[in-house]
């Protein structure tokens, strides 16, 4: 079973639970494989959703049918941090910086650092922390794509003192 098939079966539960899917992990291990899952909404996610979601899911015999019964299920939000599945993602993440880990040598490396200036629907641009180079991938060519938060600009955001 591919993360498509996954999604068919996973999207409706979240859709029903008022929360968006942001993206789908399965990660084989050697005595349990491990599935993961990812949920955001355009209000905020808290525990409760994640742990509804996880209970609803629990029941998906398609799952089990393809993991076999003794699986993890891990709900949860995508973080501060979060990982990119899709690159339609990005739009609203223009301005902000990411981290980018391609999947072959691209310029002689395979890791980058940079403010994302532009997308569409194939291909993503960055410029370099020192406004030196601007690089451009294909998503398809990206193996990890994460934001990489501010902490410090975060900090004082939500400081209450002085």
């Amino acid at each position: 079973m591919n993360i498509e098939d996954f999604k068919n079966i996973i999207e409706p539960v979240i859709n029903r639970n008022n929360c968006l899917l942001w993206g789908i992990e399965v990660l084989r291990g050697k005595k349990k494989n491990t599935l993961r899952v990812f949920i955001d909404s355009d209000n905020s996610v808290d525990i409760n959703d994640c742990e509804n979601i996880s209970r609803d899911l629990n029941y998906e015999p398609q799952i089990d049918l393809h993991l076999g019964e003794d699986y993890i299920l891990e709900v949860s939000t995508p973080g501060i941090d979060r990982k990119f599945f899709e690159i339609k993602q990005l739009n609203d993440y223009v301005g902000q910086e990411l981290d980018i880990k391609t999947k072959s040598i691209h310029q002689g490396r395979r890791k980058f650092i940079g403010k994302l200036i532009d997308c569409d629907n194939l291909s993503l641009s960055i410029v370099k922390s020192d406004n030196s180079e601007e690089i451009t991938f294909k998503f398809s060519d990206i193996d990890l794509c994460r934001l990489k938060p501010d902490y410090n600009n975060l900090l004082k955001e939500y400081s209450y003192g002085e």
